[in-house]
């Protein structure tokens, strides 16, 4: 955008004085310089207040004691605009009233220099958001809102963003912490932050249409889906309360459909329960098949509860005969063992008294007396064996009896599930002739599930929204991904970066040969610098020194200017003003001391450091300079400075606007400032 001043005009609340008229040239580096207290920091404050700002960050005292209004007389390409605003006193109280005239050539309504045109002052009249837009039209700014999901919609992108870029006032020029105009408030830097890719070319006003377009169906398709979810679940909770309607429709003879439990889905039941209604509602509620059904169900249920009372019978026989066979085993070891055992007790006994081949009966020598009695012995052992055995749980039947029991009784709870199934159906029987009233009231029962369902049963149309929205989605997201590879990010943050090194090596920086500014908004809304040989990439904050972060700054402001004004050859749109205007660069080499240079007292130490910060302080004009040159004077650089013209010497891109010096009480010392000596006579 080439935007650039001619004239800064102050009009005196005292309309017999002349207004304080300040001319700049739209093709130099301008300097203002003068003592401390002189006004040369309103400056910036009264061109961004005449440009449109929400507030006045003009000085209360002096200024707003002798001004009426102020004024800037700009050239924005071919056309001159004159913008003015009323004074707003040191009460604070801004008024949105402004006044502007299109101003048709040379000498084209001589009046506004001077206080007549205040006179009639309610023919310029206008409002500040009609010159915010005159501006934002101008500069390019489309009326978009740029806005994200983590931030309401707000305003367009407009003129008054790019101020940003357009001034660093003396709190901002050397700030290790922000480096852009009015970002130490959150609002301006959460604006800055969406509007810098759009001014930095890497997306355009397509791109950011669409990008909004997508966010919007993002959070739509992303809401609707949730609800479809919700509802979905919601729906399947009624599976089962609907499948008890479902049920009862069958003992009632209404359906003959069969619909498992465990696979069917509210929307089959919900499907033949409606059926069921229509079917009740036109007398045809009689299923065809249903009575047979009926029949055949009875006859299968007194054929299975035959069938388990056959199989009853079996386990009470299996039962009887194994309590038949445990007390046939008692009777054995009671009476036979035990009376076995009691006969051959004297055996053991014999055994151990000391025998010989002698009978102890007849005397006469024999072997067979000790053979019986081995032979007698052995088997009062296999009748102790069977005496242990039918003490122990292995010779026991309890665990067979144990099973037998419970398996006649599980037979029976069978046979009892039989009978009452088979009493519920004949008891249909019984109550049919209160049949047709259960079956109208169960029809309007199920009327009323299927409303309650109806309510919040997942739209087909909901669906099909969702499936529109994602069909749109890809649509937009491969379009911008098109857009996205044509704009480059990177490419264009290279660039920056390499205007931005073209300053760097000509101002007073440490270890500059190894200094690299990178910036990208989508990290942090200022420069970071990279270390080239460590790789190593650390915020402004910490390289320390304010020359440092001065020069810094100027070095970004200078290479940013020189990008923007590129970006038409590549086709994008510069919506940033050929403006910049500077406070106090040289504040960092405090050059209040630069008086002192000539004088033969001071030491050779603190001369050479003077010495020292007036070569940088004139390192800060070079580079200034060699930007005019570099890009074809398209650029208008005011500088408000302490430093006096040798500090730039006979730079011929360099104009020395006014100097403001000179002392109030001396009326021969040609004071100066930005309110004149005369205001206060």
């Amino acid at each position: 955008m080439k935007l650039k001043i001619k004239n800064i005009l102050l009009y005196p609340l005292d309309d017999t004085l002349d207004p304080k008229i300040i001319k700049f040239e739209e093709n130099k580096v301008n300097v203002i310089t003068g003592y401390s207290q002189r006004g040369k920091s309103a400056i910036i404050s009264i061109i961004d207040y005449c440009l449109g700002s929400s507030e006045c960050d003009i000085p209360v005292g002096t200024i707003r004691e002798k001004v009426d209004k102020f004024a800037i007389y700009i050239t924005l390409g071919d056309q001159s605009i004159f913008l003015a605003r009323d004074c707003p006193g040191n009460d604070g109280k801004v008024s949105d009233v402004m006044y502007m005239y299109d101003v048709q050539g040379k000498g084209d309504n001589p009046s506004l220099n001077s206080n007549n045109w205040i006179k009639d002052s309610g023919k310029y009249k206008t409002n500040r958001d009609k010159v915010k837009n005159f501006l934002s039209v101008k500069a390019g700014f489309e009326n978009i809102s740029i806005n994200n999901e983590y931030q309401k919609e707000e305003a367009p992108a407009s003129f008054r963003d790019t101020a940003a870029f357009m001034f660093q006032p003396q709190n901002i020029i050397a700030n290790p912490t922000t480096i852009f105009y009015k970002t130490d408030t959150f609002e301006h830097l959460r604006r800055l932050r969406t509007l810098f890719p759009l001014v930095l070319g890497y997306k355009s006003y397509e791109i950011l249409n669409l990008e909004s377009e997508i966010e919007a169906l993002e959070r739509d398709e992303k809401e609707k889906s949730r609800k479809l979810d919700d509802l979905r679940l919601q729906y399947e909770n009624w599976q089962s309360d609907v499948y008890e309607y479902y049920t009862k429709a069958i003992n009632l003879g209404l359906t003959n459909a069969d619909i498992s439990f465990e696979s069917a889905s509210v929307n089959l039941i919900r499907a033949e329960l409606k059926k069921i209604v229509s079917d009740v509602k036109n007398n045809r509620f009689l299923k065809e098949g249903s009575a047979l059904r009926y029949s055949q169900k009875l006859e299968q249920l007194d054929k299975d509860r035959i069938r388990l009372t056959r199989e009853l019978d079996d386990l009470r026989v299996g039962l009887q005969k194994i309590q038949q066979f445990d007390r046939s085993k008692t009777e054995y070891v009671e009476n036979v063992s035990v009376e076995l055992d009691k006969r051959l007790k004297p055996v053991d006994w014999l055994l151990q008294q000391k025998g010989t081949n002698i009978c102890p009966f007849c005397d006469s020598v024999s072997e067979k007396a000790i053979d019986t009695l081995i032979n007698l012995q052995n088997e009062r052992q296999k009748n102790l064996k069977v005496l242990e055995a039918a003490k122990s749980e292995s010779f026991s039947f309890e665990k067979e009896k144990g099973d037998y029991k419970e398996k006649i009784k599980a037979k029976e709870r069978d046979i009892v599930k039989v009978d009452t199934n088979i009493q519920i159906l004949r008891s249909e029987d019984r109550k049919n002739y209160q049949k047709f009233q259960d079956i109208f009231e169960f029809s309007g029962k199920i009327e009323h599930v299927l409303e309650n369902l109806e309510k919040i049963s997942p739209s087909a149309d909901l669906a099909k929204e969702i499936e529109a929205l994602a069909a749109e989605l890809f649509t937009k997201r491969g379009k911008l991904r098109g857009l996205k590879e044509k704009f480059d990010k990177e490419y264009c943050l290279k660039k920056v970066s390499d205007a931005i090194a073209n300053y760097v090596r000509i101002l007073p920086i440490e270890n500059k040969s190894q200094r690299r500014v990178l910036l990208d908004p989508e990290i942090s809304i200022g420069i970071r610098i990279e270390d080239t040989k460590t790789k190593n990439i650390n915020f402004l904050y910490k390289l320390g020194s304010g020359a440092n972060h001065m020069c810094f700054h100027l070095a970004t402001m200078l290479g940013l200017h020189e990008y923007f004004l590129s970006l038409p050859e590549s086709g994008k749109r510069n919506y940033i003003p050929s403006l910049l205007v500077l406070d106090q660069p040289s504040q960092v080499y405090f050059p209040e001391d630069f008086k002192d240079f000539e004088n033969d007292n001071i030491d050779k130490e603190k001369k050479a450091k003077i010495s020292e910060d007036i070569e940088n302080t004139a390192l800060i004009f070079q580079a200034c300079s060699k930007f005019m040159d570099s890009n074809n004077f398209e650029t208008q650089i005011i500088v408000l400075e302490h430093a006096s013209k040798s500090t730039w010497g006979k730079d011929l891109n360099i104009h020395l606007v006014e100097e403001w010096r000179g002392s109030f009480d001396d009326p021969d010392s040609n004071y100066n400032a930005l309110i004149p000596r005369a205001w206060f006579d």
